[in-house]
């Protein structure tokens, strides 16, 4: 995991969001982007663009696509603080 991934924030960030994600978790989709590529530097387009597609080819929740994001960036502690703030 790189030293600067806060995942305090990430959680806090992602836990704020799914409280707020009316008409399903792809809708949160454009502010994860700004969260992730712009503010902290994690991902960068492809790898975001790539997380989604993933997501959205795998049977399972939607939101599985936040985790696959963070997973690029934390790691395992990552995907798992992140699902602990996306079901809350």
């Amino acid at each position: 995991m790189p030293p600067s991934v806060d995942l305090l924030s990430v959680f806090g960030h992602v836990l704020l969001l799914s409280l707020l994600a009316i008409g399903g978790a792809i809708t949160v989709a454009p502010d994860m982007h700004r969260l992730l590529v712009g503010e902290m530097g994690l991902l960068s387009d492809v790898q975001f663009n790539a997380s989604i597609a993933i997501a959205q080819a795998s049977p399972g929740p939607n939101v599985l696509f936040v985790a696959v994001m963070v997973y690029q960036a934390a790691g395992l502690p990552g995907a798992a603080a992140t699902l602990a703030g996306a079901s809350p």
